[in-house]
């Protein structure tokens, strides 16, 4: 058994009598789980998450513990364990390594996360038959398929990046195709945004036994509600998200627990929330980063590029550490003029052209 499967299932193995401890006595294990995580911690970026953590539960009147009663009594533990593990050790730990070896031989910041953009009613598998394109065609006229998501998760995991979100709108048609790309990839970690798609009970169930996936439900869709009412019932590891604009911050210092604002999304029952800024919207990650800190809100609340950038600081040494494939298959961020608009080229190529030149430091040792 080679050394990354070992420490795998070393830490698997804690995780999982840990988690089963903390339902008898959320305070205690869940700081005994902290100080064991810093055991297996390999670098800086794994030690200030456990600082922050440990400064957040030393309040033993902090919501978070109610949070974490009430994740761990509505959630499959296994699917904890393992997207928990797929993302805090494969990707984070384990294969930033590889991240930041094959950065310094191509001399470009190699991304830690990839994320697409669909619109269901226009993605083709190239299996399917269509009199305007051959079977071999990666791409409709307009949008990417099934097919360039499979060829950019290859080519990404061969460079050691294993985290990836994809953002569906338009429906479910597609989602069996997605599902067998989670499959696919079981050591990876997948966010799985729905913006106005429902899942199928069939669908649900094989989400589900991947177990290396969160689901995303965009709060503001009116089906939402009843969504998240499946995924509660099935004990799915999922969060919702939010479109925010600049007003949703205007008395944000006064929010509390029981704010009136506050309460609907109380009711989807969900312990984390991804905040994504609305168009023409300033980012307003620093204050969600501050509202996570304080601790107020029994839920964990991130912002969802605000954050991403945090984490490529301290592991890579580079804001810009992430991309986004828009639905037609042009690179969005890192933010350019023009683009990357060949979408036929390598990923090795799209890093060349858009990411930013990898500088060595030690805080990403």
């Amino acid at each position: 058994m080679d050394k990354k499967k070992l420490t795998r299932l070393m830490i698997d193995t804690v995780v999982k009598r840990g988690i089963e401890n903390m339902a008898d006595d959320p305070r205690r294990s869940i700081r005994r789980l902290a100080d064991l995580g810093r055991q297996f911690s390999a670098g800086r970026f794994q030690d200030d998450i456990i600082d922050i953590i440990q400064t957040i539960l030393a309040d033993d009147n902090s919501p978070y513990y109610t949070m974490m009663q009430s994740f761990l009594d509505n959630t499959d533990h296994a699917c904890i364990r393992k997207l928990g593990i797929n993302i805090g050790y494969n990707s984070w730990t384990y294969d930033a390594r590889t991240l930041r070896k094959c950065s310094e031989e191509l001399g470009h910041t190699i991304p830690w996360l990839l994320i697409f953009r669909l619109e269901d009613n226009h993605i083709k598998d190239s299996n399917t038959n269509n009199n305007n394109s051959s079977a071999n065609d990666i791409n409709t006229k307009d949008n990417i398929n099934i097919e360039f998501i499979k060829r950019r998760i290859s080519e990404a995991r061969d460079l050691g990046i294993n985290s990836f979100s994809i953002i569906q709108k338009g429906g479910n048609t597609d989602a069996d195709k997605i599902i067998d790309i989670f499959r696919e990839n079981e050591e990876s970690a997948f966010f799985y945004f729905l913006d106005d798609a429902m899942l199928t009970e069939s669908q649900i169930s094989a989400i589900k036994e991947c177990k290396n996936v969160m689901i995303s439900i965009n709060a503001d869709d009116p089906q939402s509600s009843n969504m998240s009412r499946k995924m509660h019932d099935d004990k799915i590891l999922y969060s919702i998200y939010h479109y925010y604009d600049d007003n949703d911050f205007d008395n944000v210092d006064s929010l509390d627990a029981n704010s009136e604002s506050l309460k609907k999304y109380y009711d989807y029952q969900s312990s984390m929330i991804f905040l994504i800024p609305g168009k023409g919207c300033k980012n307003h990650g620093e204050t969600v980063k501050n509202i996570r800190l304080k601790g107020k809100f029994p839920c964990f609340i991130w912002d969802m590029y605000y954050d991403a950038h945090l984490i490529s600081k301290r592991l890579l040494d580079e804001e810009n550490g992430f991309l986004e494939f828009e639905k037609d298959g042009s690179v969005i961020k890192p933010c350019l003029k023009n683009g990357c608009q060949d979408k036929d080229t390598s990923l090795i190529n799209i890093i060349k052209a858009v990411m930013p030149m990898y500088k060595q430091a030690s805080t990403c040792q």
